[in-house]
């Protein structure tokens, strides 16, 4: 048996993408660039987009994390958009310890954008290790290791219209477990009940 845990269903990851996309709309009349962040901040972006209701564009930074002695951000995929004069929204899945999105709010302010705010779909600040503010968030996402919406475990979920949360310790051996949690029923049925 799985030991899945559902945090967040369809219906309420699509009322906090709207929520967002209402108030992103409201702080940029004139419109927005979305920058997004590979792989797991797929799913929200596209949803986010279709909530906004301003004029917008959209952009990705794909990132590899690696540690060393010091763990480190490396750009994979870099924005192709001059933002030079623009507003900016940093669309991220997680902020965690707030690494990455320092980094990248760095990156996009260094270009020249004329206001750069982050919106994040889950945000843990108790993990925080640089001061970041998310200027929209989703909600406050628990310890748990989750999947799902474009969060994966060693790639797998990402394609799951909800989000749950799972061990990682046992994902590996609970994958047979996880698959029939969350693909044997039918497609909007596949959350595990509470």
């Amino acid at each position: 048996m799985s030991t899945a845990r559902p945090l967040l269903d369809a219906s309420g990851i699509a009322s906090t993408v709207a929520r967002l996309g209402a108030a992103i709309s409201a702080d940029h009349p004139g419109g927005v660039v979305i920058v997004g962040v590979l792989k797991g901040g797929l799913c929200f972006v596209a949803d986010l987009l279709r909530a906004i209701t301003v004029p917008c564009v959209v952009d990705f930074f794909a990132l590899s994390a690696y540690a060393g002695e010091r763990a480190r951000v490396r750009v994979l995929k870099d924005v192709n958009l001059d933002i030079d004069g623009l507003d900016v929204v940093l669309a991220e899945d997680t902020v965690d310890t707030g690494l990455s999105a320092h980094y990248l709010l760095g990156m996009l302010q260094a270009r020249g954008a004329r206001r750069v705010r982050l919106c994040t779909l889950l945000d843990r600040p108790k993990r925080r290790i640089v001061p970041v503010a998310a200027d929209y968030v989703g909600l406050e996402a628990p310890e748990d290791f989750l999947v799902g919406y474009g969060l994966d475990a060693a790639e797998r979920y990402r394609n799951l219209p909800f989000i749950a949360a799972v061990d990682p310790a046992h994902v590996a051996e609970e994958r047979a477990a996880l698959d029939a949690t969350f693909f044997a029923d039918a497609y909007p049925a596949r959350l595990p009940k509470r």
